[in-house]
Order: structure tokens, then C-alpha cells, then sequence
């Protein structure tokens, strides 16, 4: 898989506001964004790849995640559930995340949906996380 944008996922609370990488769980040679999830009523940590259409992740053990289970997500900081952003094309639920340098990103709470997007206030913000990216991915080296 070729692999350019990773992409450095914080809590979209602005009285919160950190970083959501985990380094003690790697995916793809990257620290994993750690989430909490919830799924009737039963919580969980799961980890997500950090790089951008590299659907990778870790489930809890607590529970079995099956294609098209729709979840919640919540920051592991602050505890708060994402804010829903829209409803997906699947019709379950869009939450965003931040990204460090003031940037979103949109992911679908269904387990095996890859409709996501990247938002920017401006190109330069993009431009500089690709080029930070292509400096830290080994696949481009």
C-alpha cells in the first residue's frame, strides 16, 4: 500500500485538545490514533492507523467489531464522544477529529466504511503535513 499523509489526529475539544497518537501501540510503523469506542454499551480501546486510506486497526478485546457494526467514539483524555460532523453515504454517523496544525478529519463510525475526508482551512496547512509525511514515510525513502 502506498502510504503519503499521516496524519497527527488530536481531541477536537479545544479545552482538550491533545494528541491522540499512542506510541505504544505502532500501525504501519506509526503511532496508532487511540480512541475510546462503544458499542451497546460496552467500551473499549481501539487503535487506528494513522495514516491516511490505510483502514488498519486494533479492536478491543472486549467485544468482536463485525463489518458494518456502527459505534461511538470517544477522546481517551476527556471522555467526551466525538462531535458528528454529517451523516455518511452508509447513513451512519461522520465524526471528526483534529489534526494538529488546524485541520479535521471526518470518519464514519461503521466498521468497514473508508468514506473519510481531510478538511484544511488553507493549502499550506495540507502541504505542509504531506511534506512532513514524505520526510517520515518510509515507503517513500
Amino acid at each position: 500500500m502506498h502510504r503519503s499523509i499521516s496524519i497527527n489526529a488530536c481531541c477536537p475539544f479545544e479545552d482538550c485538545g491533545k494528541s491522540l497518537l499512542d506510541s505504544s501501540v505502532m500501525i504501519a510503523q506509526k503511532p496508532a490514533v487511540h480512541l475510546i469506542v462503544e458499542k451497546d454499551g460496552v467500551r473499549g480501546n481501539i487503535y487506528l492507523s494513522s495514516w491516511y486510506d490505510d483502514y488498519k486497526c486494533v479492536d478491543p478485546e472486549e467485544f468482536n467489531l463485525l463489518p458494518g457494526d456502527i459505534v461511538k467514539f470517544s477522546c481517551p483524555h476527556c471522555g467526551r464522544e466525538l462531535p458528528v460532523a454529517e451523516k455518511c453515504a452508509c447513513k451512519a454517523k461522520r465524526v471528526w477529529l483534529g489534526i494538529e496544525g488546524d485541520g479535521k478529519i471526518r470518519i464514519c463510525c461503521r466498521k468497514g466504511c473508508h468514506y473519510h475526508s481531510l478538511e484544511f482551512d488553507n493549502t499550506s496547512k495540507l502541504t505542509a503535513i504531506i511534506a512532513k509525511s514524505k520526510d517520515s514515510n518510509p515507503a517513500e525513502k
